[in-house]
């Protein structure tokens, strides 16, 4: 074969490539989904840790869950005065997370939610009784749900309740397929196919709870009420409708491209809704019982929605920066402010924004603590004058008293050589009085 012979197979089978490669993207045949799920690998979650195609392929495969590791930058002292937790059916790849508790709170409950990395779940929950020892483990999927896209360790479980019956409700984002609601043992009591992101936030009764419905990314996203007790929803608002009913408030066009006025993606990205209780009604005299208030993260922006007639009644903006979890409190509005970008970037805080004259203050400063999350966070008081905090991507769940003291702490570790940590999603501390009966005496854990 001589070299023109040579050169025009090879204009050939280049011609023959690039046709085939076309008709791939235009008629997305073999091996398109392929392709586009390396893409997907590569272009992983902007807002979460950055990690090699290297990396996702382990993920994948089960070998080891990069993509929800992170290296600690928890203070030393803090590590220092730690224990081990011994914690039963731990994925053999991880080790024991550690614990500190100040000997004056040694009481009451703690749960913990998040990637626990059991040896068959990824995602999970254990619970502490006053001695700090574990008494209970909740094992949390959603690879059973016919929508669920990827397998747990490509998820974020964001958004859970538990319940006084020892009873969870937790979602996974969109790839999770829906939302599910598991028994304190584990058993599926109902699911709720779809796309639900960020958030379960349980009415004050436990009767329903409230969830954002579709991508995280949608400029107008919708809010839905479901029932608890069945998963059916009952309620669902959609934010375009509340943009048109309130034409005097510009708050969710604040980000719009420069020269084609069209929406940027992911403007808004919601990510909380709490609503507001008959019990804390009367420490908000501007507000009625069942107003929302909504966070948009992209936006630094917490507003106040009335469900029933979708008037805004209250919206501030630039008081956090990229925040989570934003709560009714004691008469004022307190938020994880993430600080992703701006002058405390590195550094998350707790913040308490006054209703009336809508001026910030800082609650917890995320300095002194050396708390920073990247992404997700959560933050809630106790019935014990203190304040437990998930720092999500540091892979911690620390509690200051009133005097900003370190009452407790959970590390969960994952690798004490490599200095890596897992993370989590959630944590609570509640009185004895909140469960209706020792669950985890049904449940053998």
């Amino acid at each position: 074969m001589n070299l023109v012979q040579k050169l025009a197979i090879a204009y050939i089978l280049g011609a023959a490539l690039l046709a085939f490669g076309f008709a791939v993207g235009k008629y997305e045949v073999f091996p398109y989904s392929y392709i586009q799920k390396i893409e997907e690998y590569i272009a992983w979650n902007p807002d979460a840790k950055k990690t090699t195609l290297q990396e996702k392929l382990k993920n994948e495969l089960g070998v080891a869950p990069i993509i929800f590791t992170y290296p600690s930058t928890i203070p030393t002292a803090t590590v220092d005065q730690s224990s081990e937790l011994p914690v039963p059916q731990l994925h053999e790849r991880r080790e024991n997370p550690k614990i500190y508790v100040a000997p004056e709170h040694q009481s009451g409950y703690r749960a913990i939610f998040g990637a626990i990395d059991f040896d068959d779940t990824f995602w999970g929950g254990i619970l502490l009784d006053p001695e700090s020892k574990v008494v209970h483990t909740w094992k949390l999927s959603t690879d059973h749900l016919p929508k669920s896209t990827r397998p747990d360790l490509l998820k974020n479980m964001y958004g859970l309740a538990l319940l006084p019956d020892g009873s969870v409700i937790y979602t996974m984002g969109e790839d999770g397929g829906g939302i599910v609601k598991v028994d304190a043992c584990g058993e599926v009591l109902w699911n709720l196919e779809g796309l639900f992101h960020h958030t379960i936030s349980m009415s004050e009764n436990n009767e329903y709870f409230w969830s954002w419905e579709g991508v995280h990314t949608a400029t107008y996203p919708k809010l839905i009420k479901a029932s608890s007790k069945t998963g059916e929803i009952v309620e669902t608002i959609d934010m375009k409708d509340v943009m048109l009913q309130n034409e005097f408030i510009h708050i969710f066009n604040a980000r719009k491209h420069a020269k084609t006025n069209g929406d940027i993606f992911d403007v808004s990205h919601a990510n909380d809704i709490d609503e507001l209780s008959d019990s804390q009604a009367q420490q908000f005299p501007d507000f009625n019982a069942g107003d929302l208030l909504l966070s948009y993260r992209n936006l630094n922006l917490i507003f106040v929605l009335d469900p029933d007639t979708l008037d805004i009644k209250w919206w501030r903006a630039g008081a956090t920066d990229h925040q989570h979890d934003a709560d009714w409190e004691n008469g004022a509005i307190t938020s994880f402010s993430n600080n992703m970008t701006g002058a405390r970037k590195g550094h998350s805080d707790i913040v308490r924004i006054d209703v009336d004259t809508g001026k910030p203050s800082t609650v917890v400063d995320g300095k002194d603590h050396s708390i920073f999350s990247i992404i997700n966070a959560r933050q809630n008081t106790t019935e014990f004058d203190t304040r437990i905090i998930t720092s999500s991507t540091q892979g911690w769940a620390l509690e200051v008293d009133e005097n900003d003291t370190l009452v407790f702490s959970f590390i969960n570790t994952y690798d004490n050589e490599m200095g890596t940590l897992l993370h989590l999603s959630e944590a609570y501390r509640v009185k004895p009085s909140y469960f209706t009966h020792e669950f985890w005496e049904d449940c053998g854990s």
